[in-house]
């Protein structure tokens, strides 16, 4: 009952992000010049804990803007749920986004998942994961990016760790599709 519970509860805050995000946007795409608009509140909530929401979002009068949401829920009994989302674009076309939400509870639990995009004049990239840490102390996580550039070459990795340390594995190839050695830190 409680799991079920928490999702009901991390989908309605999701909702209220998504709500507050496409609101930004309605205010943002009405101010022509340029502009900025903000939002907060703070209640209790019938759990025993309290609801925060916030949001932003700015134009700039060269075309470029953001927009940004974000919210936590807790019950009283020291569970929490959080999530929020970031959009921007830039006055030359780039665009990113990045969404991330958030599960914790009294015992020392907590869970996180995200993911980010982004595309512009070099390529395109994205990347997915999060972690869990356990009441006990343990440690897991892992993460995929894909990233493309213009001329076709791409690279693709995983990075993966818990308790007992880092696996990473990459691969890269050119614009012909052919694997290729990935470039080296510098």
């Amino acid at each position: 009952m409680k799991t079920q519970n928490k999702q009901i509860f991390s989908k309605s805050l999701l909702l209220n992000c998504f709500i507050m995000l496409v609101s930004s946007l309605l205010v943002i795409n009405s101010v022509h010049a340029g502009g900025r608009f903000k939002a907060k509140g703070t209640k209790s909530n019938a759990s025993g804990g309290v609801t925060s929401m916030r949001a932003s979002a700015a134009k700039g009068q060269n075309g470029g803007g953001y927009m940004h949401g974000r919210g936590t829920t807790t019950n009283g009994q020291g569970q929490a749920v959080g999530g929020g989302a970031t959009a921007v674009k830039g006055p030359n076309g780039g665009k990113g986004i990045r969404a991330g939400s958030y599960t914790a509870d009294s015992s020392g639990n907590v869970n996180y998942s995200g993911a980010a995009a982004a595309t512009g004049v070099n390529g395109s990239a994205a990347t997915s994961g999060g972690f869990s840490r356990g009441s006990d102390g343990s440690l897991r996580g892992s993460r995929s990016t894909t990233a493309t550039a213009t001329n076709g070459s791409s690279y693709t990795g995983t990075t993966s760790y818990d308790n007992n340390g880092v696996n990473h594995s990459q691969s890269c190839y050119n614009s012909a599709g052919q694997a290729i050695k990935c470039p080296t830190k510098y």
